[in-house]
C-alpha cells in the first residue's frame, strides 16, 4: 500500500542558508504522526511546503501518489487540510461564516445545501466544544477560541490528510486535550494528521509516530518513547529538562528542571 504522504529529499533555503536539507518521511492512512524539534528546526517551514504555500528549491512531495506539484488549488484543498500556526481574521465574519469557508473546495466538487453546511457546520462545532460561541464574531474571540474555531473549519474540510502547525500552542490544558482527542479519533476513522507540535508530553500521549527535526534535519523518527530518549533530549536542552516516565501509562514525560 503507497502511503497517503511521501516527502522524498526536500530541501528548502533562504539566500544561502539551508532550513530544510534532505528531509524524507511519509504518513500512512490512519496516522498521527508529530513533528517536534527546538524553536528554529524548521517544522513550520516544513509545513508551509508540504501545504504549497511555501516553494522549494529540491525534492519531492506526493499526496495520495500524485506529486504536488501538479495538482490546481482546489486538487489540493480536496487532498489536505492546513492549519497554520497564526489564523489572524482581518474581517469580523462570525463563526459559522468562518468554518463555512472550509466547504469551498467541497462545493466546486459537488453541491451542498446551506441546511447540510449548517449542520456539519454545527457538529464540528460540539466536537471542539465550542458550540456556544456559534453566534460570535472571530474578531471578538480570543486567540484560543479563535484556534478552536480554525480547527473546526478544517475538520469540516474533510481532507484524507490533516497538517497542523502549532495547533494547541494558545490553548489552555483542557481544551489542548479535547482538541489533540478530535484528532486522535479521526485518525482511528482513517483519516491521517501531520502535527507540528511544541509539547512534548503531548506529543508522546497522542501521536503514533515522531519525527524530531534540528537545525533542518531529521534527527530522529520512530515510536515516540524510542524518538524521546534521555539521549536526544539531552543533545537539544542539555540539562534544563529532566525525562521521566509517566506511572500508568509508561509514557515518556519531559520536565522543566529548576537548577
Amino acid at each position: 500500500m503507497k502511503p497517503l504522504l511521501n516527502v522524498s529529499q526536500l530541501n528548502y533555503q533562504v539566500g544561502t542558508k539551508a532550513l530544510l536539507k534532505s528531509i524524507s518521511f511519509t504518513v500512512n492512512s490512519g496516522e498521527l504522526v508529530g513533528i517536534i524539534g527546538p524553536n528554529g528546526a524548521g517544522k513550520s517551514t516544513l509545513m508551509k511546503c508540504i501545504s504549497g504555500f511555501q516553494p522549494y528549491a529540491e525534492g519531492r512531495i506526493e499526496i495520495q501518489g500524485q506529486s504536488l506539484a501538479v495538482l490546481s488549488h482546489i486538487e489540493r484543498a480536496l487532498c489536505m487540510s492546513y492549519l497554520p500556526q497564526y489564523s489572524e481574521a482581518a474581517f469580523p465574519f462570525n463563526v459559522m461564516e468562518t468554518i463555512g469557508f472550509g466547504f469551498h473546495a467541497r462545493q466546486q466538487h459537488s453541491i451542498i445545501s446551506p441546511a447540510e453546511i449548517e449542520k456539519q457546520s454545527q457538529a464540528a462545532l460540539e466536537k471542539v466544544g465550542i458550540e456556544h460561541l456559534h453566534k460570535r464574531n472571530v474578531t471578538d474571540l480570543s486567540g484560543g477560541e479563535k484556534q478552536l474555531v480554525h480547527f473546526a473549519r478544517t475538520l469540516v474540510q474533510d481532507t484524507p490528510l490533516m497538517l497542523l502547525d502549532e495547533p494547541t500552542a494558545s490553548l489552555d490544558i483542557g481544551h489542548e486535550s479535547q482538541l489533540m482527542n478530535v484528532l486522535y479519533q479521526e485518525c482511528q476513522k482513517g483519516k491521517s494528521a501531520l502535527v507540528a507540535i511544541h509539547n512534548l508530553n503531548t506529543a508522546a500521549e497522542f501521536c503514533d509516530r515522531l519525527i524530531l527535526i534540528n537545525q533542518g534535519e531529521i534527527m530522529a523518527e520512530g515510536k515516540p518513547n524510542d524518538v524521546l530518549s534521555e539521549e536526544n533530549i539531552r543533545t537539544l536542552y542539555q540539562d534544563l529538562v529532566m525525562v521521566s516516565h509517566h506511572a500508568v501509562t509508561g509514557n515518556t514525560i519531559i520536565s522543566p528542571y529548576r537548577k
